[in-house]
């Protein structure tokens, strides 16, 4: 491991607006700092594969009365996010370091108004697709952790990815709201879709690549 990312895994372990649960070990009920009455009656949005955090950092910037939680597996790319926010003076973002898979341990039902998916893997092969952020087992943990009109966005510069999300939103029983195969040549998409511009989407666009944008409910049952 470079000795730069050493660095981070030791750094970020002692920043205060990171939590961090270590690989294996048993994951408590909390308290977590989500649910400190600093943040009462504020509007909370999950940004999942966060990496460095530009999303949740721009977004906690521009809305002050919002706590954004970026959550993501990686150390090192949270530290430099979480570093960045103290740096700000953003207090109205926390990161997590945690398996997606585990959310519903973190968060109470009803609690998240907004989740961003922010190029996410696509998990090309068929055989992993189970791992895709918009698979049905991880559209339940959606629905189950959004209140009532609460929403999901994507954005991704995957064709594989946006088709398979638009067809599982479906499957599933929930309601696209917006899908856009080219984010930026439409007026369609919410706040921070087109404004936020992350190191990986910059590099995607200088590629050629187009950026895809969906926005979708999750209101439905559910598969059966």
């Amino acid at each position: 491991m470079p000795k730069n990312k050493r660095q981070k895994h030791r750094r970020v372990k002692t920043l205060p607006n990171v939590t961090i649960t270590e690989s294996g070990a048993t994951i408590s009920s909390g308290p977590y700092p989500w649910n400190e009455n600093r943040y009462d009656g504020m509007k909370r949005v999950l940004e999942l594969g966060c990496g460095k955090g530009e999303h949740s950092l721009a977004f906690a910037a521009a809305n002050p009365d919002a706590l954004c939680v970026g959550v993501d597996r990686k150390s090192h790319r949270i530290c430099v996010g979480a570093e960045t926010a103290m740096a700000k003076g953003l207090d109205n973002v926390q990161f997590l370091r945690a398996p997606i898979e585990c959310l519903a341990a973190f968060f109470a039902n009803q609690s998240i108004h907004e989740i961003w998916l922010t190029f996410p893997d696509p998990h090309p092969k068929p055989r992993t697709s189970h791992l895709r952020l918009s698979a049905p087992r991880f559209l339940d943990t959606y629905a189950a952790l959004l209140v009532p009109g609460g929403k999901v966005n994507l954005k991704t510069d995957s064709h594989l990815l946006f088709d398979y999300t638009h067809e599982s939103v479906a499957r599933w029983g929930g309601h696209v709201v917006v899908a856009a195969d080219n984010l930026h040549k439409t007026d369609d998409g919410g706040i921070g879709a087109r404004e936020v511009v992350s190191a990986f989407e910059y590099a995607a666009r200088a590629r050629g690549e187009t950026i895809k944008y969906m926005a979708f409910e999750l209101s439905g049952m559910g598969v059966t």
